[in-house]
């Protein structure tokens, strides 16, 4: 994996574990997402007239485009429930571990990406520190009980965000070959705010929560965020193979761990001490396998 590579998903780790420490700490729900979707519509709107105008979509990106649109309107949705039944530190490492993994069989079976040994060892450490990090106890029932979340409530939700993780990944991977990613990442947002949207009306109970200016500002501050964010990841998936590069960006599990546990004072314990030893060995193997 090439270092620029490296260095772009590392960035977006740490804005990607920000951006959801402050979505779960606004308590908002589906609103809160849908407000933070339509602040990305209007806070890059001239940055994106600016690139079109320079990048014109060719024909076959707005199939992709419209793919990811749909996904990441699924991902958006299932991401906000999932916040609202269950812990930062119980919700996110559950989310962002399936994505790699499913990520890797795809890319094996279908898109005939080449993963060297080293590659494929390095995404095992990952995935293995992201199940280590779900164990609060070290019993065997603790260590069973990561299975048995993934169809509990709080952990359905959180389930089915991983699997979304996964598909709009290999849809972007394919893409950002033709379209550039930062008009590919806008158009994604704004097709994703006109989803929420529909969503929000079927569902008129959500319009009750608040819409106060200081939720806006947070809302806006979490757009700015991931945009950021995703637009390195997009970047990151031209030079690098996507498995790798969803593997790379659980470094996020880590940090978004730690916010969980010392910012919003989530259950913690040595067995998030050893899950994240992993998921940076798994990082570091990532990173030297083409080398």
């Amino acid at each position: 994996m090439p270092i620029t590579a490296v260095v772009l998903v590392i960035a977006s780790a740490f804005l990607h574990a920000t951006w959801n420490l402050l979505a779960k700490d606004s308590r908002g729900g589906p609103l809160f997402f849908w407000q933070a979707l339509v602040a990305s519509g209007f806070v890059f709107l001239v940055p994106f007239l600016v690139l079109l105008s320079q990048n014109p979509i060719p024909a076959n990106g707005w199939v992709w485009i419209a793919a990811t649109g749909v996904l990441h309107t699924a991902y958006f949705s299932t991401l906000a429930i999932a916040y609202v039944r269950a812990d930062l530190s119980l919700a996110y490492p559950i989310a962002r571990g399936l994505g790699p993994t499913l990520v890797l069989i795809v890319s094996i079976g279908f898109l005939a990406e080449s993963l060297t040994p080293m590659g494929i060892a390095g995404v095992v450490a990952v995935v293995m520190g992201i199940y280590t990090i779900t164990v609060r106890r070290m019993t065997l029932a603790a260590w069973r009980a990561p299975l048995t979340t993934l169809i509990r409530p709080e952990g359905r939700y959180a389930t089915a965000t991983g699997v979304f993780i996964a598909a709009y990944t290999l849809v972007d991977k394919q893409g950002v070959q033709v379209v550039h990613p930062l008009v590919y990442i806008y158009l994604m947002f704004v097709l994703s705010a006109v989803g929420a949207t529909a969503i929000l009306l079927t569902h008129q109970r959500n319009w009750k929560a608040t819409r106060e200016l200081r939720t806006w500002r947070k809302a806006t501050a979490v757009a700015v965020l991931w945009v950021s964010a995703y637009s390195l990841v997009l970047f990151a998936l031209r030079l690098a193979p996507a498995a790798y590069v969803s593997a790379a960006r659980e470094l996020s599990i880590v940090i978004g761990t730690g916010l969980g546990v010392f910012v919003l004072r989530e259950q913690g314990g040595p067995t998030r001490l050893i899950g994240a030893t992993s998921i940076a060995l798994g990082v570091a193997l990532i990173a030297i396998s083409s080398y």
